[in-house]
């Protein structure tokens, strides 16, 4: 099971303090209204079924296989790649963009195991649940049984920013570049990391060495260094390592929030809840 911010099979989560505020609890009552393992997975099972369409599309000279089911082809496939995948297709080529999303399945369905992911498959998966979050709220407005058929939530639209607000556990494959989506908790972390680039910048750094000397302090670690660095990806950093499941993985969201933080008396489980819902008012 892939590693996230939370625990994306847990859905049942109550607020602490949502009883006292009726705003907090209705924001609660939507999150209990997703099903986020299932949102995920849908993303990349439809991510998956479409560029492995059109890879064989091109294996077949750029016709259509006899048993295909897809209505149309894209004119210029790699064109439909950057597209598609506007982030992931920035760092990964279309032919490993393959290899990473079996991989990536393959740890979905595993339930034994946890796998942490780094900003390869940060990137990879941001773009998959876009694509499929617009499908099925799309759907929503539309054609209610379809929405049914992919079953993301409990018949509600899907709020994108708010969920990689919530499960990401950081976008830093975003860095020194702008995203469509506000994604605030996470850009302040990466304009932290963009001014301290510019102070070393302004000392005669040029952008990449001044990212090498600012990692350590971010915690930046080898795989994003190579990915913002567009360096030829290693099959390492597009690869998962398992490791057996730990039943206290997500535990130390339980613990309480320091006593001098603005959430003190809340699990951090609670407090970020609490931030993620105050952007959405």
């Amino acid at each position: 099971m892939l590693i996230f911010a939370k625990d994306i099979t847990e859905r049942d989560h109550k607020h602490s303090q949502e009883e006292n505020n009726a705003d907090l609890k209705q924001y609660m009552e939507y999150q209990r209204k997703l099903f986020p393992y299932t949102v995920v997975r849908a993303g990349l099972d439809l991510a998956y079924k479409e560029l492995d369409d059109i890879l064989v599309y091109l294996d077949n000279d750029s016709r259509p296989p006899a048993d295909s089911s897809r209505q149309d082809y894209p004119e210029d496939c790699h064109v439909w790649y950057r597209e598609r995948f506007p982030w992931a297709s920035a760092f990964i080529k279309m032919e490993d963009m393959h290899f990473v999303l079996v991989t990536l399945v393959k740890a979905m369905d595993s339930f034994r195991t946890h796998e942490p992911i780094n900003s390869y498959h940060l990137a990879v998966l941001y773009d998959a649940v876009h694509n499929i979050v617009n499908v099925y709220n799309n759907l929503l407005e539309t054609e209610n049984g379809g929405a049914r058929d992919i079953h993301l939530s409990s018949s509600v639209p899907v709020r994108f920013d708010d969920f990689i607000n919530n499960y990401w556990p950081n976008l830093n494959f975003m860095i020194l570049s702008k995203p469509d989506y506000p994604h605030t908790r996470h850009m302040e972390l990466n304009a932290a990391i963009e001014e301290k680039i510019k102070q070393q910048m302004a000392e005669g750094d040029d952008p990449l060495a001044a990212l090498d000397k600012i990692a350590a302090e971010f915690a930046i670690n080898e795989s994003t260094l190579a990915m913002l660095k567009r360096l030829d990806t290693p099959t390492r950093f597009l690869d998962l390592v398992s490791r057996p499941q730990e039943a206290g993985l997500y535990d130390p969201l339980k613990k309480l929030s320091p006593a001098d933080s603005p959430h003190a008396g809340l699990t951090v489980l609670d407090a970020e809840y609490q931030k993620n819902f105050a952007l959405s008012t």
